[in-house]
Formats: structure tokens, sequence, C-alpha cells
């Protein structure tokens, strides 16, 4: 039924359609660079085993539509919720939960109809009256529970109206206004997962309860969090560990220490110095995410005070900041300096979307200009994390700030409070990294509400009637053909405001040991394979010999 017009459509409603045996895993440059990783035959090896995980950073908050949930927070979310949707290794959103996913004739009504026979961990059933409730209380919608609620997920499905129960089984999502790309939301890069009725009725935090193929038996925070296998997972065979323990290492370099001396199984790098040393540890395989599917690493300038409410001086700062210099001494050079705030296969991408290149002396002119204009001074507070990497990164980039005329202090937080020092403008540039690159083959999902005006993520704060404009046109297109340009405007227009300056395309790498069998296992009604994104894999192919 869709036509040449409608590709995005035909795209959101293949999210429908069952497809008739298992594809096989495509090993595409950028999609999921696989080296190390397990064959499809890899779901029949032995299986069990207890498998310890490193992760970057501790999450406090698992109350899924309030929480501030960054990679490592949605890898454990990965273990004990599922979401609706999930994409593929194509980036196509694809049903999961889900049986369908199918829009009316003019993407205004989304019908939800969920798979018979799941059950959350708790024994009670997943039926239409769950999922409104999930629902719901995602997008602040009267039906759901407020104080499990949060801002994010509010703004971020504003254009919801109503849901409505169709059968028991079924829920009927109306739109104010056409999203092509609602499928895409229903994943929001793992973050929406599927909670328990108790949970969302009770303590939220931390009684985590959802269908996912392992349920909590334990969460210490700053410790660890320890999930067991569901006997009852609806995938059968699946999972394959016995148990999961989750523990959190914010210093890189102490998870590669721990993987190589076996105190973890295995564990995720974001950083260039720690993928490097990570693939040059005997005994363990890695797992790598190439072009097409990265975060874009970025210095977010925060624009409701001085000084980067003013162009000038955010002018001054992008031409201050050697990336280049800061990649090689940082990353070793193996990440590719970003010139866009999308990655390689997104309708938008541009090689070099006219972010300004190095230039000391005319940043430096720029900056005695604006100190002239307010009383001499051009102070600025970096936010970073505890991690020595992102540390010696910061002093980097106070040093070459410094050669500009630009006074830096570093401020150094856990995730979680950088994370609320950034919206609550207490510095004044976010060190920081985020799926701008995008994990699918749309752009509407993965770049609105991070650069939404009044949208609490947008950490910069800006205000951009224009960049609004760009975004509303970006969501209303009905196929990558016509969202392509709309997009390259928004990219051009975001370099030229000067409101982040991307530096790198981040590679997530995965290090495990050669005792862990990692498998991807084939998602189902034959859509493909998980797509490997953000740092996160799929965990109820894991298993430990």
């Amino acid at each position: 039924m869709a036509d040449q017009r409608h590709a995005r459509r035909r795209l959101a409603r293949a999210v429908a359609l069952v497809a008739a045996g298992a594809l096989a895993l495509t090993a595409l440059g950028g999609v999921a660079g696989l080296a190390g990783a397990s064959s499809p035959a890899a779901k029949h090896q032995a299986s069990g085993g207890d498998l310890k995980f490193g992760l970057e950073a501790e999450t406090t908050d698992y109350c899924l539509a309030r929480a501030q949930l960054a990679i490592s927070g949605i890898q454990v979310v990965s273990a004990i919720y599922d979401t609706l949707t999930v994409p593929n290794d194509k980036g196509q959103a694809t049903p999961y939960l889900a049986k369908s996913v199918t829009p009316n004739a003019d993407d205004t009504q989304w019908t939800i109809a969920l798979r018979p026979n799941i059950k959350f961990q708790d024994g009670e059933p997943l039926d239409a009256t769950a999922l409104k409730l999930n629902l719901d209380t995602y997008a602040g919608l009267p039906g759901g529970v407020a104080a499990s609620g949060g801002p994010l997920f509010g703004i971020y499905l504003s254009f919801v109206q109503s849901t409505s129960i169709v059968d028991p089984l079924s829920v009927m999502v109306t739109l104010k206004k056409p999203v092509a790309d609602f499928p895409e939301y229903l994943y929001s890069t793992g973050r929406m997962g599927i909670q328990a009725p108790a949970q969302i009725n009770g303590a939220c935090s931390t009684n985590m309860i959802g269908t996912g193929p392992f349920k909590l038996q334990s969460y210490q925070q700053n410790q660890a969090t320890v999930v067991v296998k569901n006997p009852n997972y609806w995938q059968p065979g699946y999972p394959k560990a016995n148990s999961i323990t989750f523990v959190p290492i914010p210093d890189g370099a102490a998870r590669n220490t721990q993987l190589q001396g076996g105190q973890i199984d295995l564990t995720h790098q974001s950083g260039g110095l720690q993928v490097d040393n990570l693939k040059s540890i005997p005994n363990v395989k890695t797992l790598t995410q190439g072009p097409g599917f990265r975060e874009i690493a970025h210095y977010f300038l925060l624009t409701k005070n001085a000084p980067f409410n003013n162009q000038l001086a955010r002018t001054a700062f992008q031409l201050a900041v050697n990336r280049t210099e800061i990649n090689t001494i940082r990353n070793k050079g193996i990440f590719t300096v970003a010139n866009s705030v999308m990655d390689q296969k997104v309708p938008g991408y541009l090689s070099n979307a006219g972010y300004p290149a190095f230039n000391l002396k005319k940043a430096q002119q720029l900056v005695s200009q604006y100190k002239a204009q307010n009383g001499g001074q051009f102070n600025v507070i970096l936010g970073t994390t505890t991690d020595p990497d992102a540390s010696a990164e910061a002093q980097l980039l106070k040093e070459q700030l410094g050669k500009a005329g630009i006074n830096a202090t570093i401020a150094q937080f856990d995730q979680a409070t950088l994370i609320n020092k950034a919206l609550s403008f207490s510095i004044d540039v976010l060190l920081w990294r985020n799926l701008y690159g995008e994990y699918s083959e749309a752009a509407d999902a993965e770049t609105y509400i991070w650069f939404q005006s009044g949208s609490p993520v947008n950490f910069g704060g800006f205000n951009d009637p224009q960049i609004q404009a760009l975004l509303e046109q970006g969501r209303a297109a009905t196929s990558p053909a016509q969202a392509a340009p709309i997009y390259q405007q928004f990219n051009r227009l975001m370099a030229q405001r000067g409101y982040l300056l991307p530096t790198w395309f981040v590679n997530w790498t995965i290090g495990y040991n050669q005792s862990v069998n990692l498998s991807f296992p084939p998602l189902p009604d034959g859509h493909g394979k998980p797509l490997f994104a953000y740092g996160r894999i799929p965990v109820l192919g894991l298993s430990k010999s």
C-alpha cells in the first residue's frame, strides 16, 4: 500500500509485518563490527554460568519513566525489561514485546498488539491494561501514575494525545500530529522498558520488575546489581546465563585491569586510550561498533548564563579548541573527528556542517573583544566525570582555552551528579557524549528531544525558533529523502550558532574474556539480529563456559 512518497511510512509499516525465517547476521562495516563475536550457532552452545559485567557508572533510580539513564543504566535495564520494539542490525524498528505496531492512513493512530502469554517476573500478565498504565505514565497522561513519571518522557512523548484499550492484548495510541517514526519512540535507546504495575504503583526506584530475561535478586548502590535467570521468559531457550552481576567501576583503566585479572568477565569502553588498551590484552576478545550508528562526543555550551549566552563567546570557544590535538593525545587518533551532529547513514549527515577549524590567533582576537565588552572577564567551568581519562581530557581542554585567554576551571562529579549540574546550569561546558549519531534509519526520535526548546536534556538550554522549526519539519517528513535536506539545514545551523562543538565519533567497544560466549540471538519473527549501538549489548545470549 505504501508508495515512493511514503518510504518512511513503509519502514514504519514494516514493524507490523512478520517475515518468514530468521535473517543472517550482516557484518556491515559500521552496524556492528563483530570481531570476536560468536556465530548464530552460539545459541546451541552450552548455557549457564555466572557473569560479572563492569559498568562505567552507577544508576540510582530505575523508575524508568523518570530515570536518568546513561549507558550503564540502559545495560542493566536490558536484562530486567523488554521494550515494545527494538532496532535490528539495519537500524529498522521491529516488534519485540509487541507482536505488531500498525498505523492508520495518516500516522495519527497506532495500534499496539502484544504477544500473548507473556508475564511479568512477579507473575502478573502483560496485557492491555498494564501496557496502557505504562504508556500513560511515560507520557504523563491522566491514566498514569504521576509519582512514577518525570518531565523527560512527558516532553519526549508530548505528541501523544491519549491511549485506549482495544481488546485484552491491544492498545490504540492517538497522536496530536502525524509521527511516522512512532515505532522508534517505543524503544527510545532502550530506555522505554515495560514495567510491572506493581513497580509503577509501588517502590518504583528500586523494585525492578519487568518481562526481561533476568529478574532482580539484589541491588546495592555503588556496589553491585545482581540479576538471575527468569525461568518463565517468553523466548524459549533464553537466557543462557544463570546470573549477571553488574559492578560500577567508573575508572576505565580499572575496568580493563579487572577484566585482565579475571575479576570481571566483560566490560564496555568508550575512551580511545582504553579501547586501544583493551584490544592489546591477551586472551580478551573485542566487539567494536563502527561507522553508521555511533555516539558523538561533544562539548555542550550552556547558554542560559554568561559567557555562552553570547554568540561571540561561543565562536571564540570553538576557534580555541584544537580537536585534532585532543583526539590524538587522548584517543591515539583512533576515533574520527566529527563535524556533524549525525553519523553516516542518517538523513542530514554532513561530512562538514561548517564547524570552524582551530585558529588560535582569531580565537584570541574574539576573546579580547568579549572581554572588552564584559569587564575584562571570560571565565568558564568545565564539567566532567571523575574518570581519570575524562579528567585528563578536561585538563588538555583547559590548557588550550588558556592559550586563547579563556580562564577555565575544572569541576568533577559522578555521572548522575554531573547531569544534574548541567540541568541546573551550574557549569558552563558539559564534556559529554550522546546518541545524536542515531541508532536508526530515521532521525526524529534521536534528535528532537535533545535539541527541542524546553527539553530538560537540551543541556545548552537554548531556545532557537529556527532550529525548533526545522525539528518540527523533520518530524513531519514522510520519507528519508524528504527529511535529508531539512536535517542538513538543521546540522548547518547548529554549527553556525555554536551551541555545541562535536569532537569525535565514539566507537564503543565491548571486551570479554575467552570463557564468555557472546551471541546476538535472532529477533522474533525473522526480523534479523539486534543492533549493537550506544555500547549496549543484548544479554539474553550471554553465557560462560
